[in-house]
């Protein structure tokens, strides 16, 4: 088995549980903004937006839109299927939930014993294409910063996961260029965190927790709860 000594990891829904806070901080934006005005139910509204940020979030990754354009179409695509919406309100809401999400505090499970785990054991390095206006309040309001050595973000690196340019930005960052069989990266998404990782000649460990999903490569290893990793590292 390998050493490792190098620890590249994924934040979102990896460790910070951003699906079910942003789902709490969405439901928040929805009474606040009174767009059950506009939406039948919640439920309706959340099924709409949900759709579109796998979508955006999706073409983000392919650096084939940006960053605004990303936060206004998440919030726009609804409303215009109702045939309303501006985009001067959707920046509204944005930075409304924005700021919500980032507030909450719910981690997946597992994660807090994992980095207690981790953490003494090798140099861990956050990677991740989240926004670094958020992901640094995300990181402080879990209560996990102390558990970073540093932050790496896309936004850093001008390009996002899978790009290998990010991957060779994140490797120069942390010193390990020359030495990338000493790094091993985590993520729960497989074509940003695990395309990108095998692209770039880096071992990885997939967190599925969808068991109908069937690699087209197999990762280095795959687990299916944070805790199965502490039988790998």
């Amino acid at each position: 088995m390998k050493i490792y000594k190098h620890l590249f990891l994924d934040f979102d829904d990896t460790i910070y549980d951003t699906h079910g806070n942003a789902s709490i901080a969405l439901m928040e934006t929805y009474e606040h903004f009174k767009l059950n005005q506009l939406f039948d139910s919640f439920d309706e509204y959340s099924e709409l937006y949900w759709e579109t940020n796998k979508r955006v979030w999706s073409l983000y990754s392919l650096g084939k839109i940006t960053k605004d354009e990303l936060i206004v179409e998440r919030f726009l695509a609804p409303m215009r299927a109702k045939g309303v919406g501006t985009k001067q309100f959707s920046l509204e809401i944005s930075d409304w939930f924005l700021l919500r999400t980032s507030e909450k505090s719910g981690l997946i499970d597992g994660a807090k014993d994992l980095l207690e785990y981790l953490k003494p054991k090798y140099k861990i390095h956050i990677l991740s294409n989240g926004f670094t206006e958020v992901q640094y309040k995300k990181i402080k309001n879990a209560g996990v910063e102390h558990y970073f050595d540093s932050v790496i973000l896309s936004e850093m690196a001008g390009v996002n996961k899978p790009d290998p340019a990010i991957f060779e930005y994140a490797l120069n960052k942390t010193g390990t260029k020359d030495e990338r069989e000493s790094v091993i990266m985590i993520g729960d998404n497989y074509d940003t965190d695990i395309t990108g990782a095998i692209n770039s000649n880096i071992d990885q460990i997939f967190f599925n927790t969808n068991t109908s999903f069937i690699p087209t490569v197999n990762p280095t290893y795959q687990v299916d709860k944070l805790v199965k990793i502490l039988d790998i590292l």
